[in-house]
């Protein structure tokens, strides 16, 4: 299989992958535009859909002006991407238009111009020796220059966007976009230094072909790295809410177990099931607001014991604060029955923590809560004795 159908499929997959994104912002419909140029233009590329083209059309070498005007649009709406993320306010819209329409007319008139067996340099040259057309290497000239300028551009664009994202996942696909950009850069220039030396007559067969080598690595490698570049943000997304849907199932128990004693902190409104950052977000406001409101039904002196309890129970150190919290959390919700007792209460734990390290903390007490037997035996001592003085008191 040749390197044009790998990539030609490579990024037909990418371009349908992310085909919803034309429904979504300006910044992710010129993405995708990108991605849908620059596939049928790698598809032109394929000797076989050439030549069914020239079959079709009556046109010598259609395919090749069509794959070109193709990645002018391609390199076009790549630009307006990055002005989307760098420069969401706009930069040079109209000029960035105009450029790439006057670079398409005048690829196609001097295509139009070019003889019809002379219109691709690289072919005429390696195969008869002789000097192709100059409308021909204008053609490609133009084209060339349009794709080193956006590569230019992209390159520094993307340089400055990924020293001022945070996110490590987008500024890792930044920096590959980068890395994409300059091979792109490094693609024109020497694209640009074989069309000078070919006007000059200064090329041989030889060397025709030892340039085409290297001229479709580097084409090939800034493709890739593009493609990779600009998947790693949805991939990020994507991993983003699988971390947080597992969150939720890690929280599942704690939250159950709490909000089933409390059941006035759960919010009344809905939320879509695929809203997986709000869902988790109003759920540790209800383990929160459950914690405060059990605190009242428990003695201070029940946490003490449920720190002793869980070095008795041979916890490491680092573990004991988050079984003592599910501890002394599970007796609350086992003696709500005797209402709220007088004096001094647990304090919380995972207070002044960050978010991850509360969702961490969070986690920790729940596992314990749901998978502990040493904190569901002190628990239902401790609410049984509880439960027991209260009958007691009793007059």
């Amino acid at each position: 299989m040749s390197h044009q159908v790998l990539i030609a499929a490579l990024l037909w997959a990418v371009a349908l992958w992310r085909a919803p994104a034309l429904r979504h912002s300006h910044k992710q419909r010129s993405l995708e535009i990108c991605f849908l140029s620059l596939a049928a233009a790698m598809t032109f590329e394929i000797p076989q859909v050439g030549a069914r083209a020239d079959a079709l059309t009556g046109v010598v070498s259609i395919d090749y002006l069509v794959k070109h005007v193709l990645g002018v649009v391609s390199a076009a709406a790549l630009l307006d991407f990055i002005t989307a993320v760098v420069r969401p306010g706009g930069w040079h819209q109209r000029s960035r238009r105009v450029t790439a329409a006057t670079c398409l007319v005048l690829m196609c008139a001097a295509f139009a111009l070019a003889p019809a067996q002379a219109r691709e340099p690289d072919d005429i040259l390696a195969a008869s020796g002789h000097r192709p057309s100059m409308w021909a290497l204008l053609h490609i000239g133009l084209f060339t220059l349009y794709i080193g300028v956006a590569m230019v551009l992209t390159a520094a664009l993307f340089a400055t966007a990924a020293r001022k994202t945070a996110d490590r996942w987008v500024r890792t696909g930044h920096s590959l976009i980068v890395l994409g950009g300059l091979l792109g850069v490094l693609y024109a220039l020497q694209r640009l230094a074989l069309l000078c030396r070919t006007a000059a007559g200064d090329m041989t067969v030889t060397d025709v072909r030892q340039a085409a080598v290297v001229s479709t690595d580097l084409k090939v490698a800034a493709i890739v790295a593009i493609v990779l570049g600009s998947s790693l943000a949805p991939v990020s997304v994507a991993a983003t809410a699988w971390r947080e849907h597992r969150a939720l199932r890690y929280l599942d128990p704690l939250w159950s177990g709490l909000t089933q004693a409390v059941p006035s902190v759960r919010l009344a409104f809905a939320v879509p099931p695929r809203r997986t950052r709000l869902r988790l977000h109003r759920r540790l406001v209800e383990i929160s607001d459950a914690t405060l409101a059990l605190r009242e039904y428990v003695p201070a002196e029940v946490q003490q014991r449920a720190l002793d309890m869980a070095e008795r129970a041979g916890y490491p150190p680092e573990a004991r604060p988050a079984v003592a919290e599910a501890a002394w959390l599970k007796t609350a919700t086992l003696a709500t029955g005797r209402g709220p007792c007088a004096g001094e209460h647990p304090q919380p734990g995972g207070a002044g923590l960050s978010k991850q390290d509360e969702l961490r903390w969070i986690r920790r007490v729940s596992a314990a809560y749901d998978r502990c037997p040493a904190v569901t035996a002190f628990a239902t001592a401790e609410a049984t004795a509880m439960l027991e003085e209260h009958r007691k008191q009793k007059p």
